[in-house]
Formats: structure tokens, sequence, C-alpha cells
């Protein structure tokens, strides 16, 4: 009786977190956003592929609403948009949000490591490059970090 109810108990507790798990998600900031599968994600930690020195030194002009609902698989892209949101976050990196023309939205990370990159100011048109990353805690496509911008 007593293995009975302590399988009852896991079943219990396994249910529980696995609906706790899909209820999260289903709550998530951008639910459009296309979530890598495990096993890219878990590819995407060991190098099959070194990038020539040509793919190293560009950045890849990429649509910006594409780039938020599916990402790139680039390392390092461009996009163009409308500066939406500037906020300083508790770690001191600032999110500088990006708007589309559809008018989603892609968060991007300056970070204070990155000296002499100054924030563009909200409104602004501008170009914007950095590093891809997917952001699996918020469930969408970011530039983490920014390495540089214009304004066009």
């Amino acid at each position: 009786m007593t293995r009975w109810l302590w399988a009852v108990k896991f079943l219990v507790v396994l249910g529980a977190g696995i609906g706790f798990g899909f209820y999260i998600r289903s709550q998530t900031l951008n639910p459009r956003a296309l979530i890598p599968k495990i096993v890219e994600r878990t590819l995407s930690y060991s190098v099959q592929q070194g990038e020539t020195e040509d793919d190293d030194l560009l950045y890849y002009d990429t649509d910006l609403a594409t780039f938020i609902t599916h990402g790139s698989k680039k390392t390092k892209v461009t996009v163009e948009g409308v500066v939406n949101i500037i906020a300083p976050q508790p770690d001191g990196d600032f999110h500088v949000v990006i708007k589309a023309p559809d008018e989603s939205l892609l968060v991007t990370e300056f970070i204070p490591e990155i000296k002499n990159l100054p924030l563009p100011t909200a409104g602004d048109r501008i170009k914007i490059w950095g590093i891809v990353r997917f952001d699996t805690f918020h469930n969408w496509w970011e530039l983490h970090p920014v390495i540089g911008w214009q304004k066009i």
C-alpha cells in the first residue's frame, strides 16, 4: 500500500508540474514566437561548423517582423525599426524595444560592458546589429548584446 501511495503522489506532482509548465508557456509575453526544438537548443551549445572569416565579419540584414517570430540561424544580424521603449534593468542592461511595421516588438539589450555605445532615443528609426539569442524565460528572440546602431 505504501508503494502505491508513493506512486500516486509522484504522478500527481508530475502532472501538476507539467500542467504548470503549460500554463506558464501560455502566459508568455510573445506567444507568436516559434520555440526552437530541444535538439536545436542542445546542438546550439556545441560547435558544428565554424563560421568562415567572412561570416565572422558580417551582420546579416534580416526583416524585423520575420526575426521577431522566427529568429535567425545566423549568429549576428542587423534589423531596422523604430525605437518604442527604453527601459533600464536591475542588472545594469538597458532594454531598447524596437517596433516593426506590423506593430510587433523586439527586445534588444545594451550591456554596460560595451563602452561608448550611446542609447538611441524613443521614436528614432534605427538600424541595429547584435548577437542573436532566444530567451527561453520570456519566450522571445532578441539581440543580446547590441553591438552597434545608427539612425536612419
